[in-house]
């Protein structure tokens, strides 16, 4: 007989890093993730007994994953709302991208700035080898990063500010940034040697810096700012694009 799949995800609160790996858990904390629910909702989406989801909601509560308030239109309704924050879940270990990072790092060793290079991305990736997606993460601390870039930049409109964040990026990462103003604006990098040189694994590779450009761009314009990277080196394309929503 098969083994069954098991997932388990990772969430930070105060108190720390906590594991879950209870599909209906991951279920409901899933659920909140998209904006507070009341219970009623929260059965209807699990489609689970009253009782086992009370049970589940005590534990997260308890845990301090989720919170219970008062609905303020019928104070006899309960409404849950996350106070923890998503970093990552096990995957299936993927390897050949993390040996052929390793391979780098051996050739790169007398060149100091591309054996750092290397270094960091073995780093990166070498989560995912021993079958962790850490993207959340990084993406976390990449808001951070930019939170504190963020104080180098003057510009406080969005145009202003993406030229501003283009320039930045060109004299730090050696390529060619472009801003891309339309119904929806996007930064587009090109000739990107480090991303260059990393092999196509079908998904994007840059979520660092995706984080960077939306801690910087909050921090800069006072609203909440998504980036996401539609083109990458990563997905067999020749450029870098991340699209960005205020």
């Amino acid at each position: 007989m098969a083994k069954p799949e098991t997932k388990t995800e990772f969430f930070y609160t105060e108190r720390g890093l906590i594991a879950v790996d209870s599909p209906v858990k991951l279920q409901i904390l899933n659920f909140l993730r998209e904006e507070p629910k009341s219970f009623d909702e929260i059965v209807k989406c699990t489609a689970k007994a009253k009782s086992t989801i009370s049970v589940h909601l005590n534990n997260l509560r308890t845990c301090e994953l989720v919170e219970e308030n008062s609905d303020p239109e019928d104070r006899r309704k309960k409404i849950y709302s996350l106070t923890s924050q998503y970093m990552g879940c096990s995957q299936e270990p993927f390897l050949e991208h993390y040996r052929s990072l390793l391979k780098k790092v051996a050739e790169n060793g007398n060149d100091r700035f591309c054996f750092m290079e290397a270094l960091f991305h073995v780093l990166r990736f070498g989560f995912e080898a021993y079958g962790i997606d850490n993207a959340p993460v990084v993406r976390m601390i990449g808001r951070d990063i930019g939170k504190c870039l963020s104080a180098n930049f003057e510009s406080n409109t969005p145009e202003a500010l993406f030229r501003e964040i283009a320039t930045f990026m060109e004299f730090h990462g050696d390529c060619r940034v472009s801003v891309l103003m339309g119904d929806s604006p996007a930064l587009q990098v090109e000739d990107d040697f480090k991303a260059r040189v990393m092999p196509a694994i079908g998904k994007p590779l840059c979520v660092l810096r995706e984080g960077i450009l939306e801690g910087v761009l909050k921090e800069k314009l006072g609203k909440e700012c998504g980036v996401l990277e539609t083109e990458c080196y990563g997905t067999g394309h020749t450029r870098c694009l991340f699209e960005i929503t205020i």
